[in-house]
């Protein structure tokens, strides 16, 4: 059975959601640290490119390996070697871009550090220093 307050709530549920700060105006969201697109891009393309070449490496090795039909030895040693170049590569990437992410949130700190101090003027900073002193 559905009363009304179930669709009362239900209705609000789906309606988007607005914040409004103590002026009214509207508050946006925050930059994300995330790393651009193209290197998230870039960071997927490298994956596969090493999943190939792993594959590849692995086909060889069980084709050198095995003498006389053996088909399933060297596909099986492919699924390795591109597992296992895929995980690796994957991996340095997730910290690669976690570093990027990262290096960019301080620049944006150092960068609004320095503007602060600049729109200050000369006489301001003086003071800040004297006051930091006693």
């Amino acid at each position: 059975m559905s009363t009304q307050g179930d669709d009362e709530r239900h209705s609000r549920a789906s309606t988007p959601v607005t914040a409004l700060g103590a002026d009214d105006a509207l508050l946006t969201a925050a930059p994300t640290a995330l790393p651009s697109v193209l290197a998230r891009a870039v960071a997927f393309g490298a994956t596969v490119i090493a999943a190939v070449c792993g594959g590849f490496a692995g086909y060889a090795t069980g084709i050198i390996e095995c003498s006389g039909a053996c088909g399933d030895l060297a596909l099986g040693a492919a699924a390795i070697g591109a597992l296992a170049a895929g995980a690796g590569v994957a991996a340095l990437a997730a910290l690669v871009l976690r570093s990027m992410s990262e290096w960019a949130d301080q620049a944006s700190v150092r960068i609004r550090r320095h503007d602060s101090r600049t729109r200050r003027g000369p006489s301001d900073s003086q003071s800040d220093d004297k006051a930091v002193r006693h």
